[in-house]
């Protein structure tokens, strides 16, 4: 998804409502995508250290979300009702201009500084991400090598109905959005992509192995994050089939292309009986980049975490034709 000067629609004015509410200031909600707009993503880009380029892309969209799920999540425990989604509706709108009125704050449905203070959560910046544990995204030039028309399904865990492992941020957009930034770094490099999602719904775990061999995949990515119930969780590792020899090799070329990239805690390879790799006619894995419930990781995916992710992956894949 990438919403850009000129853009116009139903998606757009959703966009502005849910800069507005974070306080991004992108103007009159009216649907059309112009300067004003692009200031607002701008500067959501700049606060969370995103590349700025005023382009409303994937990883600016879980950015925006997951502030939006925090807001949404400190108001229920404020005693509101409602749904965690990561967008702003009459729902969330509502119980916040109420949250407001409450509390003697200016009634304007802007969750500014004082409402964010009210509701006891903290907006990370990312210059401050430096103070913390947060691994600092390392810039390093992309892996070299080359595919040759070889066909890798993509499968972007959860999705729908279906969040998987929720913290700051919920599974199902951060496997969405390193699956289709892996899917374009693939394709750029000469090899076929077809992906089992590409956008939020729900789909039953049998399907998305039988896309991969109704399609004769060469490789079956499965991209998952993981989680624990101790937010301190943190870490990388890969699933893949026991009695695989080729999906072993896939998944160890392809966990350190990610401990490579990411500099996580690498937790090793676990060999299992798993619904994407047991019923995949190709050799198949399951990436567990980092943890979803912590909240360390979630910074750094949002980052530039993301980025350096399906670079890892790209790389372990890159090695194991090129090799």
């Amino acid at each position: 998804m990438n919403l850009e000067i000129g853009t116009m629609g139903t998606a757009v004015a959703q966009l502005q409502r849910d800069l507005n509410f974070c306080a991004y200031d992108a103007g009159t909600v009216d649907g059309d995508f112009g300067r004003k707009t692009e200031d607002a993503v701008l500067a959501l880009q700049a606060y969370h250290g995103l590349e700025k380029d005023g382009i409303y892309g994937d990883h600016s969209d879980a950015t925006l979300m997951g502030e939006i799920r925090l807001i949404q999540e400190a108001l229920i425990k404020n005693g509101y009702r409602l749904t965690v989604d990561g967008a702003v509706g009459s729902e969330t709108f509502g119980a916040i201009t109420d949250f407001q009125k409450r509390n003697g704050l200016t009634v304007d449905g802007i969750v500014g500084g004082e409402t964010l203070k009210a509701l006891g959560i903290e907006i990370t910046r990312a210059v401050n991400q430096s103070e913390t544990v947060v691994p600092s995204p390392t810039v390093k030039p992309l892996p070299a090598g080359k595919g040759n028309g070889q066909l890798v399904c993509i499968n972007p865990g959860h999705g729908g109905s279906d969040p998987g492992a929720c913290g700051n941020l919920q599974e199902k957009d951060m496997n969405l959005v390193v699956s289709l930034r892996l899917g374009q770094l693939l394709q750029e490099r000469g090899f076929r992509v077809v992906y089992t999602r590409i956008d939020d719904r729900w789909m039953a775990l049998s399907d998305r192995p039988a896309i991969a061999n109704e399609s004769n995949a060469d490789i079956f990515i499965s991209i998952h994050h993981n989680g624990s119930a101790s937010p301190e969780s943190s870490g990388t590792l890969v699933i893949c089939y026991p009695s695989s020899t080729n999906g072993l090799r896939l998944a160890q070329l392809v966990l350190n292309g990610l401990c490579n990239r990411m500099a996580l805690a690498n937790r090793g390879i676990i060999q299992r009986d798993d619904s994407d790799v047991t019923y995949s006619n190709m050799p198949s894995i399951i990436t567990e980049g980092l943890f979803a419930s912590s909240p360390n990781d979630c910074r750094f995916f949002s980052n530039g975490g993301a980025e350096l992710e399906a670079q890892g992956i790209l790389e372990g894949i890159l090695a194991y034709f090129n090799s």
